[in-house]
């Protein structure tokens, strides 16, 4: 038997975070892995899809807007096989440095399909493991649905971009922050995409104004969307897309054997990522809590923080919302609706990026940023915003809103000039 500190199972944003952190204090740490290091978002989530988003704008804005910035091309076209070597290197790249990072951290990696036999026993390839310590990494997969059943020309985000050409014409069910994703992109390398959704509206959970605005943009790049229907019919679409959400991994790797408290799949925990047995921990798409990357590093740090005796707790106010469509959504903190119910003077200030000189220059001056605030404290309590560079902009409102600071020290900031940073000023 082998003996651990600590064993973490799953090699995501939030299992391979967790094992470095615990590492970094003197623990001997074990992380067990079947696939390859960087979960779903390394490999076909987060860093594919963005690069994709990335390669399908510059294409659609240089045949669009070329000839108005002095760029004159004919016959401009998209070599999507160009495309998918540079996403398998950047991929590549990304997992060797998480590797180079957990070899620099001593932090043992068995390849292999673990399988939890208690709260302090793993096995391996064959191997028992012990610990004293659990966390559970083990991630999502893609919710299939019965109508659509997997195969063929039907496919999830998991499978799509290994597909080997683009499809003429595509048919995604299901309009959350996936599908919407990714019928920007598609619609933007030219294909023909159509969109059904059960609910009457998009991205209920976010600020009332951002769902219009996002519906609005899919259906100028020319996506056909259908909310509020009671099924979604195909109508010959080459490719099909189920984007129905996703689905916690509770049912994996032996961890019904904890019998751990999961309503509905999804493991319960309290703030500092504690399950309901001792000494085992759960972060990232396993506790249902905010699906992303960053949400899952930020687990990984609560859990290390506790098993070095710390106490800080998990804040889901704190958790940015990104949606990489075009144009881009970003928000972080209550949303203005959420602020009411808790506040009695709210109040809300809008800077338009027509007004902002940056904007004006890159040609993108769509989109606005809204300020909630309290109308006593003069305390942020939420920032929401759509346009240019949103994803990455949302990250100084992070600071404002998880500090408290008020709307009168913001305004004290120097932000440089042009720069789209302005658009939380007061000019």
């Amino acid at each position: 038997m082998k003996k651990f500190d600590a064993m973490v199972v799953g090699g995501g944003p939030g299992g391979y975070t967790a094992a470095l952190l615990i590492a970094q204090q003197g623990k001997s740490v074990a992380l067990f892995e079947k696939r390859k290091i960087g979960g779903s978002c390394l490999h076909v989530g987060c860093i594919p899809t963005k690069l994709l988003q990335s390669a399908a704008y510059r294409y659609h804005t240089l045949a669009q807007e070329g000839r108005s910035w002095g760029i004159e091309a004919d016959n401009i076209r998209f070599n999507f096989q160009t495309i998918v070597e540079r996403t398998q290197k950047t991929i590549a790249i990304l997992e060797r440095g998480i590797q180079s990072q957990l070899s620099a951290a001593q932090v043992t990696v068995v390849q292999g399909e673990a399988r939890v036999k208690a709260p302090d026993r793993v096995d391996c390839n064959g191997e028992e493991y012990q610990g004293s310590a659990l966390v559970l990494a083990l991630g999502s997969r893609p919710r299939h649905l019965p109508a659509f059943p997997a195969g063929g020309n039907i496919v999830t985000s998991d499978e799509l971009l290994s597909q080997p050409r683009l499809p003429k014409s595509l048919l995604i069910v299901g309009a959350g922050v996936i599908g919407l994703e990714f019928a920007c992109l598609y619609a933007q390398l030219g294909v023909k995409v159509r969109m059904g959704e059960v609910l009457p509206k998009l991205l209920p959970n976010m600020d009332e104004d951002l769902g219009q605005v996002i519906l609005n943009a899919v259906r100028k790049l020319g996506v056909e969307v259908e909310l509020g229907l009671l099924e979604v019919e195909p109508q010959n679409e080459e490719l099909i897309l189920v984007s129905a959400g996703r689905v916690p991994n509770s049912d994996l790797a032996g961890v019904g054997n904890l019998r751990l408290k999961a309503p509905g799949g999804k493991i319960e925990t309290n703030g500092l990522m504690e399950t309901s047995v001792p000494g085992v921990f759960a972060v990232g798409d396993l506790t249902g809590k905010y699906p992303y990357a960053h949400t899952a590093y930020e687990h990984a740090r609560i859990a290390a923080g506790r098993l070095q005796g710390g106490g800080e707790e998990l804040d889901d106010f704190k958790v940015p919302h990104v949606v990489f469509t075009s144009p881009e959504i970003a928000a972080v903190g209550f949303t203005e609706s959420e602020a009411r119910m808790r506040f009695k003077n709210v109040k809300t200030l809008k800077h338009n990026f027509a007004a902002n000189s940056k904007a004006r220059i890159l040609g993108e001056i769509g989109g606005w940023s809204k300020t909630v605030y309290d109308g006593d404290s003069g305390v942020i309590l939420g920032m929401h915003m759509t346009g240019p560079e949103a994803t990455d902009l949302i990250g100084e409102a992070c600071v404002l809103v998880s500090q408290k600071i008020t709307l009168d020290a913001l305004n004290k900031v120097i932000h440089p000039h042009p720069t789209l940073n302005e658009i939380f000023g007061i000019h």
